[in-house]
């Protein structure tokens, strides 16, 4: 087994467990090995293992069973990132497809959020808004990046339904890589999506299910405006989409 490199490390560690999946080291239905064992066969710290289990626990991939340990329940969400490799920003039709997706699928979620989140998974919506703010006032948009699908991976956590998770999870690479590109190329985008992430949090924190799938939606809609002005002005994107 590969060891781990230092950068992205809980990325890096879901990528090597995805590896071990197609490889067939690990199949559906087997315990992980203990945390201590784990982190170092992959040459990380168990603090860094830990944050990897719980992105894969949010999205359905695994589960703590007692007595048991950790168990890998099924595959597929991690699988299935594979498919689709574009470079999205660069990519008008790719990136119109994954905004549909998203409206779809976390509307959806954040309505239900608000009607079930707890009170502790509030709290931790108020620690990643905090964390982003400070983020975006430092320009570090790969970090934002990462803080950002944190909290929606959460909102879907929050609303109790587990199929959420599985839905996000098969776009989960491609929202963040998407948010890090936008954030980057487009002008006023990251304040805005601040105040977005602040009403959608306000929202569920208010259990108000109408105030938060309204927030999420413009959310979304104002990264499709965005996007579509930027397009407009990138004449060798929109004829690269109608050669397709």
């Amino acid at each position: 087994m590969a060891s781990i490199n230092k950068k992205k490390l809980a990325d890096r560690v879901i990528e090597e467990i995805k590896r071990m999946i197609t490889a067939g080291e690990l199949r559906e239905g087997d315990k992980l090995p203990n945390q201590n064992e784990f982190a170092e066969q992959l040459g990380v710290s168990r603090t860094v293992l830990r944050e990897a289990l719980h992105t894969m626990a949010i999205l359905g991939v695994v589960e703590q069973r007692p007595k048991i340990g950790t168990v890998l329940v099924t595959s597929a969400p991690l699988i299935y990132t594979e498919h689709i490799n574009a470079p999205l920003i660069d990519d008008p039709s790719a990136t119109v497809e994954l905004i549909e997706a998203r409206r779809v699928v976390e509307v959806g979620a954040v309505e239900l959020a608000a009607l079930n989140a707890k009170a502790k998974q509030i709290k931790q919506l108020g620690r990643l808004l905090r964390d982003m703010e400070k983020l975006q006032e430092k320009g570090d948009t790969d970090s934002y990046g990462k803080k950002n699908m944190m909290f929606h991976l959460l909102i879907a956590e929050a609303s109790g339904n587990r199929f959420m998770g599985h839905l996000l999870a098969t776009i989960r690479g491609f929202m963040e890589r998407w948010t890090t590109e936008s954030l980057s190329v487009l002008p006023g985008l990251p304040q805005r999506s601040i105040k977005s992430h602040r009403e959608i949090c306000q929202a569920i924190a208010d259990h108000d299910p109408a105030a938060a799938s309204a927030a999420m939606r413009r959310h979304i809609e104002d990264f499709r405006t965005s996007l579509e002005d930027y397009y407009r002005q990138q004449p060798k994107a929109g004829q690269r989409a109608q050669e397709r």
